[in-house]
């Protein structure tokens, strides 16, 4: 049921057709319903073609996880969705020409109580925007602030996380066009500083175009800070320095890399395609390479879908674009063994890109290639 489950960071994906049912041995069914703009559950974000990230957190401080959608050909770019007990209402964020990338997050920049949004400009801009949430009085606009606007195009993905040790967080992001990972400090008076000044912590000069982070920080080698997991590796944050450690070479575009304990024992492993690399405790230890099942194209979300207390995986599998994918289950015995046992839905028309888990493992995905918007509500074992 969307409302009880609070995150503030958007997870990936899951996409289908009609009503769901999930099926795990020895448990009581899972249903999920689908609630779509096509069939009039909830509006379009506006009429466009492209729309490219989706970020969940609690936007008016009820308890309840609204999300933001954004959309780089129309306006309104930016817009935030709230559950009113039966459907969901939208508001506009951003009236004027944007072009938001995937990715974003939410954070309480400016110190008020109350959680702000960033996104990233695509290839078309240098661009990195935060907007002041005008909460608790939503007649009031949404205020856009840069923290970047010079240096390379493309920022697809961020996170917020104290990576230092300061005892307050930090702005994370990927800059593509200019083959870096930027570490940002929030400024003591966000907002009154634009631009925000930046540290690169990571950069490479050739290969593929990195992006992605887990939904959630962790602290890999269990030393009580938090490091940042990156397709390819870690970066282990110390006050003076950053040292990257090698954890595996993934496999091509497995960009979505996510961090959770599959096995037990007390430590996130990493996630990414259609395997998952067992902790050994230490960054400089050698991680055990597991596989979860069929290759997952873009390995989803982490959570404990069926109520059993372990992690289990969402993801899509198919070969070619992602119009020719289907979402799978893969349920984790516990022990890091998985069994892939229930097709979710076929993505028919290649309606997806980005997605989010809200309320109780509610999912929302966004649509690429038309506009629209899919929420499937869990309904739990009860069905109802």
């Amino acid at each position: 049921m969307i409302g009880t489950h609070r995150n503030r960071h958007g997870s990936f994906l899951v996409l289908a057709l009609g009503t769901l049912v999930l099926c795990a041995p020895a448990l009581a069914r899972v249903t999920w319903i689908r609630k779509s703009t096509t069939t009039g559950d909830l509006p379009a974000p506006n009429s466009g073609q492209q729309q490219t990230c989706c970020v969940v957190f609690d936007i008016d401080g009820d308890g309840i996880d609204d999300f933001v959608i954004g959309e780089r050909t129309r306006t309104p770019s930016v817009v935030w969705y709230k559950y009113n007990g039966k459907g969901w209402n939208r508001y506009v964020i951003d009236d004027t020409p944007l072009r938001p990338e995937a990715g974003g997050a939410a954070y309480d920049i400016d110190g008020d109580g109350d959680l702000d949004l960033v996104l990233g400009q695509d290839a078309s801009g240098n661009a990195i925007w935060w907007w002041e949430n005008p909460a608790p009085d939503f007649r009031k606009p949404w205020t856009r602030r840069l923290i970047k606007n010079t240096g390379g195009r493309k920022h697809h993905d961020q996170t917020f996380g104290d990576f230092t040790g300061a005892g307050r967080a930090q702005f994370v992001t990927w800059n593509q066009g200019d083959k870096r990972l930027l570490l940002y400090g929030i400024p003591s008076d966000p907002k009154g500083s634009e631009p925000w000044p930046s540290t690169t912590i990571y950069q490479w000069t050739t290969g593929r175009e990195r992006e992605g982070f887990p939904s959630l920080p962790a602290d890999i080698d269990g030393d009580g800070k938090l490091d940042i997991l990156l397709n390819g590796g870690t970066k282990k944050a110390a006050i003076d320095r950053w040292q990257r450690h090698h954890i595996a070479d993934l496999p091509a575009r497995a960009m979505f890399v996510q961090a959770g304990d599959l096995n037990g024992d007390g430590r996130p492993d990493l996630i990414a395609g259609g395997w998952w690399w067992e902790n050994p405790g230490t960054l400089g230890g050698k991680w055990k390479q597991h596989t979860i099942g069929e290759p997952l194209r873009n390995m989803a979300a982490v959570y404990d879908f069926d109520g059993d207390t372990h992690l289990d995986i969402v993801g899509t599998q198919g070969v070619g674009s992602q119009k020719n994918s289907s979402f799978v289950w893969a349920r984790n015995d516990g022990k890091g063994n998985f069994t892939i046992h229930d097709s979710i839905g076929y993505a028919g028309g290649g309606d997806f890109l980005e997605g989010c888990i809200v309320g109780d493992l509610d999912v929302i995905s966004i649509g690429w290639y038309n506009p629209k918007l899919w929420i499937f509500e869990n309904l739990g074992t009860g069905g109802k």
